[in-house]
């Protein structure tokens, strides 16, 4: 399995943390609980709540977007302060509202 860990100088950053002990990185994602869990804790889960399908990271298809991806894909490449608002047909392209000004007149 391909690793999703980060090492920054003495920081790690996962792309998931378990939402139960934040110390780990999630390996699980709970869709009714919305929650991702380490192997640890997801044993704790699926003990509480038998019902619940914990998917693991070979189904990431049905994990939800990462919210540090999802701002990424907001934000405007050309303005990195602006968020994409606007689509321009004429061009193609996502625009904030600063694109839109100076090039999609």
């Amino acid at each position: 399995m391909e690793s999703s860990l980060v090492a920054k100088g003495s920081d790690t950053i996962w792309d998931y943390t378990c939402s139960a002990c934040q110390k780990l990185e999630a390996q699980y994602h709970c869709e009714e609980c919305c929650k991702g869990f380490c192997d640890s804790c997801v044993k704790l889960h699926n003990q509480l709540y038998k019902s619940h399908t914990a998917f693991g990271r070979e189904q990431m298809d049905k994990w939800p977007i990462n919210k540090s991806t999802l701002d990424m894909l907001r934000q405007c490449a050309e303005h990195t302060d602006k968020k994409i608002k606007l689509f321009c047909e004429d061009h193609c392209r996502l625009c904030c509202h600063t694109c839109v000004s100076l090039h999609h007149r």
